[in-house]
C-alpha cells in the first residue's frame, strides 16, 4: 500500500477526528473511502453512455414496420 501524505486544515482535522471516532473508524479508512467514492463518481461522469453518444440518432431510422425485428419474413436476407 502507497503512502500519501496530505495537509489540511486545522478545522478539517478536527471534524474528520469527530467523524472518525463516531463511526469508530481511522482517519485513514475515511480518507480511502472518500476517495474511492469520489474516483467513482469521476470516472462515471467521465465516460458517457452509449445512449447519450448515440442519443441524436435514436429513430432516425424509422421503417414503420413495428415487428421488423422480431417477425422471420423480414430476417430471410439477414446475415447472408
Amino acid at each position: 500500500m502507497t503512502t500519501i501524505s496530505l495537509k489540511i486544515p486545522d478545522d478539517m482535522a478536527s471534524r474528520l477526528d469527530a467523524v472518525a471516532r463516531a463511526e469508530n473508524t481511522s482517519r485513514s479508512a475515511l480518507f480511502r473511502q472518500a476517495l474511492a467514492d469520489k474516483l467513482k463518481t469521476s470516472a462515471l461522469r467521465s465516460k458517457p453512455s452509449l445512449y447519450e453518444l448515440s442519443a441524436d440518432l435514436c429513430g432516425v431510422g424509422e421503417s414503420g414496420i413495428g415487428d421488423l425485428a422480431s417477425n422471420p419474413k423480414y430476417l430471410g436476407d439477414f446475415g447472408s
